[in-house]
């Protein structure tokens, strides 16, 4: 991985793929956090294979990016089979053979997502545009964040690399408090949005979470994208140092193991009402 979509840590992807090359394997390396943060040079990083998906630089769900050698991924067999893919289907009697279309018709199947595809390139060109404000930007309220966080009593940062570059991404539990708690009162009592749980990570989560001293078994992330202000950093801080200190306003109970708002009286919107 380029970050971690845990601790939000850079990994050394070049000297990896350095010590991966010597011994002959191929690297592939899974961008889909590093994309919306940094600029990426696989020729610098010295990788074989990019990947990562569009919504996570701001492009709509259901469209992503494999970026390789074009006579590798010729060799490669489809993932999957379909119009496109394949140049001619001949019937043997017992048997059909199926001559595939080169790439990258090849591994791109069905109908294409041309919405997406176009959506997402427009997403790359404009992010490219402005790395280094946004980078600045992005390190600027990452450094707020993490001088709030650690004024919150019982804070507790999840991290691996301890002196390694971040992109914003921060995971912490707060002792004494259930991460999911935390997000839905966050989100019902404040309109704050972060994600709990183990962030499809479970095994280096659970690690994590002990490794911090905490007895809690899953953490918070709070993530920092294009549209983050100084603002939303405070407004998130200040939240959680008044659900810590004072207690939340509602009661919470769980249901199907989540934590909800257990009077409600919210209005839906006519959509879901």
């Amino acid at each position: 991985t380029g970050a971690s979509n845990v601790t939000g840590e850079l990994w050394p992807v070049a000297e990896l793929a350095k010590v991966a090359r010597r011994h002959g394997a191929r690297i592939a390396l899974d961008a889909a956090q590093l994309a919306p943060h940094r600029p990426i040079d696989a020729r610098e990083l010295g990788v074989d294979y990019i990947a990562f998906s569009g919504h996570k630089i701001y492009a709509p769900f259901g469209a992503g990016v494999l970026v390789g050698r074009s006579d590798w991924l010729q060799q490669a067999q489809p993932y999957l089979v379909g119009g496109g893919a394949t140049a001619k289907v001949t019937d043997h009697g017992d048997r059909l053979g199926v001559a595939w279309s080169a790439v990258p018709e090849r591994h791109e199947a069905g109908s294409p997502n041309v919405v997406g595809v176009h959506a997402l390139a427009s997403a790359c060109e404009i992010l490219s545009r402005h790395w280094e404000q946004t980078i600045a930007h992005e390190q600027e309220l990452l450094t707020r964040l993490y001088d709030g966080l650690r004024t919150i009593p019982g804070f507790r940062e999840l991290s691996i690399l301890t002196d390694a570059d971040k992109v914003g991404v921060v995971s912490f539990t707060i002792s004494g408090f259930d991460a999911g708690f935390l997000a839905a009162a966050l989100s019902a009592e404040y309109g704050i949005g972060v994600r709990d749980g183990a962030f499809c990570a479970h095994v280096i989560v659970g690690r994590l979470v002990k490794q911090a001293g905490s007895h809690e078994e899953r953490a918070v992330r709070a993530s920092i994208g294009l549209g983050t202000t100084a603002e939303h950093v405070d407004r998130l801080v200040a939240a959680l140092r008044t659900l810590v200190t004072e207690g939340p306003k509602w009661t919470y109970t769980q249901r199907d193991g989540r934590w909800v708002p257990e009077d409600d009286s919210r209005t839906l919107p006519p959509f879901l009402a």
